[in-house]
C-alpha cells in the first residue's frame, strides 16, 4: 500500500481515537457506549448526555480547530520567513493579539467574538511586521531574541492594563491557554473561516514550494514573491488571531507540529499543510484532555513539556545553522 495511504489511514484512526478518548476522559470519566450513546441521541433529556454535548463536545471540536489553526500558522511562517524557529508566539503575533483583545475588552466590554477577532488580527499583524523588519528575515536568532524580548514586554503592558482594570481571570485565560467554556456558536463562526483560508494555502501550495526556493530562484522562475508572501503570512496570522480569540496565547504547537510533518511527509506543501493541520487539531485535542484530567491545568504546561525538549533538539541538530 502506498505510504501516503498508509499515513493518512493512521491519522484518520487518531483523530477518531483522540475524540472518542477526549469525549470519555475528564474531570468526571465515561464509558465508550455512553459517549456512543449521547451522540447518537443528542437531545436526549438526561444530565450525562446534556454535559457530553453541550460542554465537553464543543470544547473538543474548538481544541482541535485551534490545533489546526495554530499548527498551519507556524508552517507557512517558517515558509515565508525560511526560518525554522519561526511560530505565531515566536514571532510575537500571539503576544500582540493578546494585548489587543484585552484593550478592546477593556474600552468595549460588549464587543463581540468577531470584534475579538478582528482585534486580535490587528495586534498580531502590527507586532509580527515589526518583528520581521527589526530581523530582516535573515537570522533565526535574532527572530528568536527579538520575538521574546517584545512579547516578554507586551505581556507585561497586558498584566498591567489586566492588574489596574480587575481582569485577573481574564489574563489567567490567556497566559495559561485552553478550551473550557467553548460553545457550539464559536465552532459554527471558525469552522467555515478556518476551512477556507486553509483550503485557499492548500491551492496555493506549488507556490509555497517555490518560496522555500532562494530569492534569486525564485524570480527567475518568473514567481511574484512578494505577492504569495503577504498573502499566505496574512492568511497565517489570520489563523494565529482567531486562536488567540479563541483559547488565549498557545505556544510551542506552531513550532513542534510542522516540524513532526515535515519528517514524516517532507517539505511539500501540499501533503505538509494536510497533515499538519489534522495532527496540530489532534494533538491540541490530547493536551486539553490531560489539562482537564488534572483539575484544568494550563494547557500550555502540558505543550511545553513536549515541546521544550524538541526545541532543544532542534536547537542542538541544527546549531551550526544557526550559529
Amino acid at each position: 500500500m502506498n505510504r501516503t495511504y498508509i499515513l493518512a489511514s493512521a491519522l484518520f484512526i487518531g483523530v477518531l481515537a483522540s475524540f472518542f478518548l477526549a469525549m470519555m476522559i475528564g474531570i468526571e470519566h465515561y464509558t465508550f457506549q455512553t459517549v456512543l450513546n449521547s451522540l447518537m441521541h443528542p437531545y436526549a433529556n438526561d444530565s450525562v448526555t446534556q454535559t457530553l454535548m453541550e460542554i465537553r463536545l464543543p470544547r473538543i471540536l474548538v481544541a482541535f480547530l485551534v490545533g489546526m489553526m495554530i499548527s498551519v500558522a507556524g508552517l507557512i511562517m517558517q515558509t515565508v520567513t525560511h526560518n525554522d524557529l519561526s511560530e505565531p508566539s515566536i514571532l510575537g503575533v500571539n503576544a500582540g493579539s493578546n494585548l489587543m483583545i484585552v484593550l478592546v475588552v477593556v474600552l468595549v466590554p460588549t464587543i463581540t467574538f468577531v470584534g475579538l477577532v478582528v482585534s486580535g488580527f490587528i495586534g498580531g499583524s502590527l507586532v509580527g511586521l515589526v518583528i520581521l523588519m527589526m530581523t530582516r528575515h535573515n537570522s533565526p536568532v535574532k527572530l528568536v531574541l527579538a520575538g521574546s524580548g517584545i512579547s516578554l514586554l507586551l505581556l507585561a503592558i497586558t498584566n498591567f492594563i489586566v492588574i489596574t482594570n480587575g481582569l485577573g481571570q481574564f489574563a489567567m485565560f490567556f497566559t495559561s491557554g485552553g478550551a473550557a467554556g467553548q460553545t457550539m456558536s464559536n465552532v459554527l463562526i471558525v469552522t467555515p473561516v478556518a476551512s477556507v483560508l486553509i483550503l485557499i494555502l492548500i491551492l496555493m501550495s506549488r507556490e509555497l514550494d517555490v518560496l522555500l526556493l532562494s530569492d534569486d530562484v525564485a524570480h527567475s522562475i518568473g514567481q511574484n514573491q512578494r505577492i504569495y508572501k503577504l498573502v499566505s503570512l496574512f492568511i497565517a496570522i489570520f489563523l494565529a488571531a482567531i486562536s488567540v480569540a479563541l483559547v488565549g496565547n498557545i505556544i510551542f504547537l506552531g513550532m513542534l507540529v510542522p516540524h513532526m510533518v515535515k519528517m514524516i511527509v517532507g517539505h511539500l506543501h501540499k501533503k505538509a499543510l494536510i497533515f499538519t493541520a489534522i495532527l496540530g487539531g489532534v494533538f491540541f485535542v490530547l493536551a486539553d484532555m490531560f489539562a482537564r484530567m488534572f483539575s484544568e491545568m494550563p494547557v500550555n504546561a502540558v505543550i511545553a513539556m513536549i515541546g521544550l525538549p524538541f526545541f532543544i533538539y532542534i536547537i542542538r541538530r541544527r546549531g551550526h545553522t544557526y550559529a
